[in-house]
């Protein structure tokens, strides 16, 4: 039988049991915290709310999908009700924390609160506006969306969705067999374990950065005045790049090249406006960059302290830095809409049909945000 709460102070809620078993979580929250946490040792969830401010808190259970809401009642979408209370989110506040099976699927939407999401096995859909995202050791399709906030992501295995108009994503020593990237002016940063990768990128002025052990490579980029650097080897304007023993290179002056070499274990596909796109030759290891600067010093890159035995390890030659804006060329596609823009993301209704905020569609924009500053079409899986 279904049940609901109306929390307006600090409260603990469990739900489920063997016969009745969590396998969905939906929170969409305004502002405050959102931690997520799993367990194994039961098939039920728990809810701990530590403070409310503003609206009450619904907290509703129907047998097999747990939800959370901050403002939203059955009539009204979770869209609307973040738009009509947008200009009262420093009156909207939820403290909230949940340990739910690691085998539940989990879709989490928020304004500006920060999100923390860790050991979930059935993957993660992770929206916000300007709240920071934090997400660890998820297994299965993992999809972000993100407005200005920041998103920093570890351990990671399985496909992935990352979508941003001006926050950046990071994500470290992660195994992602596929990945599709959307970025307005957001730096993406991809650093993985895995030899065979097949990765989609659009960006207008943000940088792309990959590295990956790969065995060869097949790189097909376009851009207008951004950097196309693959393995040290460099793709401007169309010009033939210099290509180790085996590779070939091809483009048309100033729009698009591609880069080929070895076994061609990664793939791939680049466009972008003025964003740089990096492709390096990573190892296999599951440690990753840090979040500041790519990619920065770590034990196998930087000596050890004291004297060496041999001579020191010569330094990479990095890429110049490259333009960080401009217009794009006048065959640029202008949007989703845009038969030439990739396909992307899923569309607003997502498989559950909950309601949460659909993932911005393959190359995100701000102006459509209106006064709520929450992008339509947002994903939900």
């Amino acid at each position: 039988m279904p049940e609901q709460w109306l929390v307006d102070g600090p409260r603990v809620i469990d739900v489920g049991s063997e016969r009745d078993r969590v396998e969905k979580v939906v929170v969409a929250i305004i502002g405050g915290t959102v931690d997520v946490v799993t367990h194994d040792d039961s098939f039920g969830a728990r809810v701990e709310v530590s403070s409310v401010e503003g609206l009450p808190l619904r907290v509703s259970w129907d047998g097999r999908t747990l939800k959370v809401m901050h403002g939203k009642d059955a009539q009204t979408s979770v869209l609307d009700t973040l738009r009509r209370l947008v200009e009262r989110v420093d009156g909207q506040r939820v403290e909230v924390s949940l340990s739910v099976p690691a085998s539940a699927h989990v879709t989490l939407a928020t304004v500006s609160a920060p999100i923390v999401a860790n050991g979930l096995r059935r993957g993660l859909t992770a929206n916000t506006v300007s709240g920071e995202m934090t997400i660890s050791d998820v297994h299965g399709s993992t999809i972000v969306n993100t407005v200005s906030g920041s998103t920093e992501c570890a351990d990671l295995v399985g496909e992935v969705k990352l979508n941003s108009v001006s926050g950046a994503i990071t994500v470290q020593g992660s195994d992602i067999p596929k990945a599709r990237i959307n970025t307005v002016s957001g730096e993406i940063a991809l650093d993985l374990v895995n030899t065979h990768v097949d990765v989609q990128s659009n960006s207008v002025s943000g940088d792309v950065t990959i590295r990956a052990p790969f065995s060869g490579y097949a790189v097909t980029a376009s851009s207008a005045t951004g950097q196309v650097i693959v393995d040290g080897q460099s793709l401007r304007g169309g010009k033939r790049g210099r290509m180790p023993s085996g590779g070939t290179a091809d483009g048309a002056p100033g729009q698009s090249g591609t880069l080929r070499s070895g076994a061609e274990s990664l793939r791939l596909r680049a466009n972008s406006v003025s964003g740089d796109v990096i492709l390096l030759q990573g190892r296999h290891t599951g440690a990753g960059p840090g979040p500041q600067g790519w990619p920065p010093e770590g034990p196998q890159d930087a000596p050890p302290d004291g004297p060496q035995d041999g001579p020191s390890q010569e330094p990479q030659d990095g890429p110049a830095e490259g333009p960080t804006g401009g217009p794009g060329p006048s065959d640029w596609p202008d949007g989703p809409d845009d038969p030439d823009w990739p396909e992307g993301p899923n569309g607003p209704e997502g498989p559950d049909g909950s309601g949460v905020p659909a993932a911005p569609q393959d190359s995100p924009s701000g102006d459509h945000l209106g006064a709520a500053a929450v992008p339509e079409g947002w994903d939900h899986r």
